[in-house]
């Protein structure tokens, strides 16, 4: 009787540990809303770059000397909603794109907020791989590089008081 009780009391404990970690699992899960999802811009073409976000409000000449090669080319910006959304095209290609707040711009007050340094990845849609590497960390910038199959690089700046000010996300870093 005396076994049974001690048996008893053990898988009751065991069941209301188990319970209790998965509450705390659960209320430490946080939604957090994309502003957008920057991976499916990789390395997609002009028609489908429209396909997505609609006809740009402004294209314009971009003008860009490739650091690696100093290399002279131009390529094609794709501005949307008054800066926030900008698309570097190269070759037809989406290399690249930048993401601006309206307080960075001064288009708007908007912010673009997190709470902590992780929040970064799903406040862009992003799912990093396990080589992703942080080679940059000022906390007035940071910067990974490789991302995941489809990203190259991401690069925050302007960070003040959990908010940021751009961020960069490279497709294709032969260019950059």
């Amino acid at each position: 009787m005396r076994k049974t009780n001690l048996i008893l009391t053990l898988v009751i404990l065991v069941l209301l540990s188990a319970c209790s970690s998965g509450n705390t699992s659960k209320n430490s899960d946080k939604s957090i809303e994309p502003i957008i999802d920057a991976t499916q811009f990789s390395k997609i073409n002009r028609a489908q770059l429209v396909e997505i976000m609609g006809e740009p409000e402004k294209i314009e000449d971009y003008e860009w000397s490739v650091p690696k090669t100093n290399k002279s080319i131009v390529g094609k910006l794709y501005i949307y909603e008054k800066n926030k959304f900008e698309f570097v095209l190269f070759d037809d290609i989406v290399t690249r794109l930048n993401v601006y707040s309206g307080q960075y711009w001064g288009y708007d007050d908007s912010t673009i907020n997190f709470e902590e340094k992780d929040d970064i990845f799903p406040l862009f849609g992003i799912e990093h791989n396990n080589q992703i590497k942080k080679v940059a960390d000022t906390n007035y910038a940071l910067r990974f590089s490789p991302v995941s199959d489809k990203i190259d690089d991401v690069w925050i700046q302007e960070i003040k008081d959990k908010t940021i000010g751009i961020a960069k996300f490279t497709y294709d870093s032969t260019y950059f």
